[in-house]
């Protein structure tokens, strides 16, 4: 993290949280996307995330795309049923 940022408290516990990346999993109406190694603040005590309003806003834009494209597949009824998609570079 390029800047200075005071850490946050947990909300759930009251722990001062640590900077650190987490695993981020989203699944709704049979669609699940994991995206791992997400920047963000987490609670060592109970495991808590909290996102930077910069990281919400790609992890929004990113499940929209993510979801649509899941949606299209499944409408195509295909055989294969999992993707791994991984951007590098």
């Amino acid at each position: 993290m390029s800047e200075q940022r005071t850490a946050p408290h947990c909300s759930e516990c009251g722990e001062v949280m640590e900077w650190g990346t987490t695993t981020f999993k989203y699944n709704d109406d049979g669609i699940g996307v994991t995206i791992p190694d997400v920047p963000a603040w987490v609670c060592p005590k109970c495991g808590e995330v909290s996102f930077t309003p910069e990281t919400t806003d790609q992890l929004i834009e990113t499940l929209r795309e993510f979801v649509a494209a899941a949606k299209r597949a499944r409408q195509r009824q295909p055989l294969l049923r999992e993707y791994v998609v991984q951007v590098t570079g």
